[in-house]
């Protein structure tokens, strides 16, 4: 993220450490995205199996990889985002939080990906939050009529942002390996 108006935003697929574990003769490690299609009582989230994402022959799966690049609108002056997030339609919702944080709000980063988080599951009519919301916050929502369940993590957002010449880098401290930033 340069002045030069060069901007990338990574997100992996390999689902996990290692991927499939195969790795190709000129070293490339394969991804796993079959964990990415919807099996039938093995869906990731306990959800629904998705008929739009179900296993079929010469069949991709959906994928919920969500690379974010955030520009200023005119000229060079402003801020620079690049966001990834996981966590399929969770990591959606945790990503808009973040940008609606960092954009609207004018919070910092750092400060965004630490917030509480939510989801509202649509097919379960319930409204998932994450660790970082209080009992007073929950008994808030459920005041209003919402079917509130507390889970420990919805989703991971990461993400580097640039003002000026000032970029910082930030993990989720949600991550498990969030224990540091780079600030250049």
């Amino acid at each position: 993220m340069g002045p030069d108006d060069f901007i990338v935003a990574m997100v992996s697929s390999l689902n996990r450490p290692f991927g499939s574990g195969l790795i190709t003769p000129s070293g490339i490690l394969l991804n796993s995205q079959m964990l990415d299609f919807s099996w039938p009582n093995r869906t990731a989230n306990h959800s629904a199996p998705s008929l739009e994402n179900s296993v079929q022959p010469g069949k991709r799966p959906l994928s919920f990889l969500l690379p974010t690049v955030v520009r200023p609108a005119e000229g060079l002056c402003g801020t620079y985002l690049a966001l990834g997030a996981n966590g399929a339609a969770r990591g959606l919702s945790g990503l808009t939080q973040v940008l609606l944080n960092v954009l609207t709000l004018n919070r910092n980063l750092s400060d965004s990906l630490a917030r509480g988080r939510l989801h509202p599951d649509l097919q379960s009519n319930l409204l998932q939050v994450d660790s970082e919301f209080t009992e007073e916050e929950i008994d808030f929502l459920e005041a209003r009529g919402h079917h509130v369940e507390k889970v420990d993590v919805l989703s991971w957002v990461h993400g580097s942002r640039r003002t000026n010449n000032f970029i910082i880098g930030v993990k989720d401290p949600r991550s498990p390996d969030a224990a540091g930033a780079t600030i250049l």
